[in-house]
């Protein structure tokens, strides 16, 4: 396959040289920006407490050992979408506490109610919600579904920042709430993550768990600041070919894995998320338009279906994801990637399907065929600024001449 020296990266915040610039001229200032951005973050989304810690799945997981400290270690199941991200079950297995499943309708990506209805909550601890792609779940649902019933409702609005749903931020409808300043996040400050709390009572575990933790190390904040180098450098599209070009490098791999460290944030990376949260407004929005540009120009029809937002919905559009008739989806993603388009399946399986937790199922979540079968369908198509409306054109045309439309 010949080379394309311009290819659109499938996820990403543009970071600039200002961006880069301010940052480390904060860190050799000794700048302390935490403390503001902390502020900022709770007063934007609209909540009265947060803890910064080293990624997304750290919070996840500390997020649960919280909630497992505060039930005193009576219910051991959290139950998650059988479609999702594997940070979120390796961080329910890392938490100590047991997997359940329940299925995921592929029109919308959000859990089937009537498994969540029908599911005994006598030992669940938690219902993760994972507003996958950043378009929302339907929270109001979920939230009434778990009230009075000794279950926790984790918001987890890591792909999500920026969304809402009737006016409330994504993120805000649990007890718990989550964000991600990972490298492929609306917001980056190239690793970190947030837990967002109203509870006075989980505040305060949460600060329990966070006081726990070691500091970033200096070789890590030093290995932050390559990273946002080349971050910066390599994202844009006439540059991404480079490390897209590069197999060893595993880029868009999903692993399921347990190992990664709980730690607290990297405050050298402070002063770039703080910088990129400030424009939070604008990144949504132009996020947004891209979505719009996508549902107006793509061939819609039996093998090509839309995901519709629910009605009360502001997505985020992390990415904007599709539904292809499966004997079409690897030809249609293979021609978009040799034209220098980053578009992706996504994760490689339903979460029942990874081998590493197939064991640790029950026999019916084993069974559940929701999850499988958007593993087969979906595909999404890149939504950051450097998406151009021509690409969308040419993105429309190939969609069209693959799928036969």
């Amino acid at each position: 396959m010949a080379t394309r020296f311009r290819f659109l990266p499938p996820a990403g915040t543009p970071v600039s040289l200002a961006d880069v610039a301010s940052t480390i001229g904060a860190v050799l200032a000794g700048q302390e920006v935490l403390e503001a951005f902390k502020a900022s973050l709770c007063a934007k989304v609209g909540v009265r407490s947060c803890e910064f810690v080293s990624t997304g799945r750290a919070a996840l997981t500390l997020a649960l050992l919280a909630l497992k400290e505060l039930d005193g270690g009576h219910r051991q199941e959290v139950i998650i979408p059988s479609y999702t991200c594997f940070s979120v079950p390796s961080s329910v297995v890392k938490a100590g506490l047991t997997v359940r499943l329940a299925d995921v309708d592929p029109e919308t990506l959000d859990f089937v109610p009537e498994y969540l209805e029908q599911i005994d909550g006598t030992k669940v601890l938690a219902v993760v919600a994972t507003n996958l792609y950043g378009l929302p779940n339907d929270m109001k649902r979920w939230r009434h579904l778990t009230e009075g019933r000794g279950i926790y409702l984790i918001d987890d609005a890591a792909q999500c920042l920026g969304g809402s749903v009737s006016g409330r931020q994504s993120g805000t409808w649990g007890d718990v709430g989550l964000y991600s300043f990972d490298k492929g996040k609306n917001v980056t400050s190239i690793d970190g993550g947030v837990v967002v709390t109203n509870s006075d009572q989980i505040a305060a575990a949460m600060s329990t768990q966070v006081k726990r933790l070691r500091d970033s190390t200096i070789g890590e904040s030093l290995t932050h600041v390559v990273k946002l180098l080349v971050y910066a450098t390599f994202l844009h599209p006439r540059r991404y070919w480079i490390p897209n070009s590069l197999p060893f490098l595993g880029l868009g791999t999903t692993v399921y894995r347990t190992d990664y460290p709980l730690a607290r944030y990297d405050k050298w990376m402070a002063p770039l998320g703080s910088r990129l949260f400030a424009q939070l407004d604008a990144f949504a929005a132009q996020r947004r338009a891209t979505a719009e540009g996508y549902a107006k120009r793509l061939p819609w029809s039996a093998r090509l279906r839309p995901i519709v937002p629910q009605a009360t919905a502001v997505p985020a559009y992390l990415r904007y994801p599709v539904l292809v008739a499966s004997e079409f989806r690897a030809k249609v993603i293979d021609v978009l990637r040799r034209e220098g388009i980053g578009a992706t399946a996504s994760y490689p399986s339903a979460i029942n399907d990874i081998p590493e937790l197939r064991d640790r199922l029950k026999p019916e979540d084993r069974a559940l065929s929701g999850g499988r079968d958007l593993a087969q369908r979906i595909l999404t198509l890149p939504t950051h600024s450097y998406v151009t409306g021509e690409d969308q054109d040419r993105i429309a045309a190939i969609m069209a001449e693959v799928l036969g439309e």
